[in-house]
């Protein structure tokens, strides 16, 4: 399935990533989707967390009722990158584009 990778903030305070590969007026089915987290390394800096959202299920699609969905935004180049580490291709992209000189 093809999709557009999307952060979605759920009614329970979770933010999850995943493929949006349909969008209806009551659903929102999503391709692989993670669980998005931040937590603090030994460093002190804060590192982001990512699991996957159906970890105990061979299911690879779920549907969210549209109702439960509080946002949905696009994602930064560094949630694409470590989203497509786990299920995509595991190109990573640059995080600026620019011209050299």
């Amino acid at each position: 399935m093809q999709g557009e990778l999307r952060i979605l903030k759920l009614a329970t305070g979770e933010e999850i990533v995943g493929n949006v590969v349909e969008k209806n007026g009551i659903a929102y089915r999503i391709e692989n989707p993670c669980v998005l987290g931040i937590m603090m390394g030994p460093n002190g800096k804060a590192n982001l967390q990512m699991q996957p959202m159906l970890i105990f299920s061979e299911q690879k699609v779920v549907e969210l009722n549209r109702s439960h969905i509080v946002y949905d935004v696009s994602v930064a180049i560094e949630i694409q990158n470590k989203y497509n580490e786990i299920y995509g291709s595991g190109i990573v992209l640059p995080k600026t584009q620019g011209i050299i000189s």
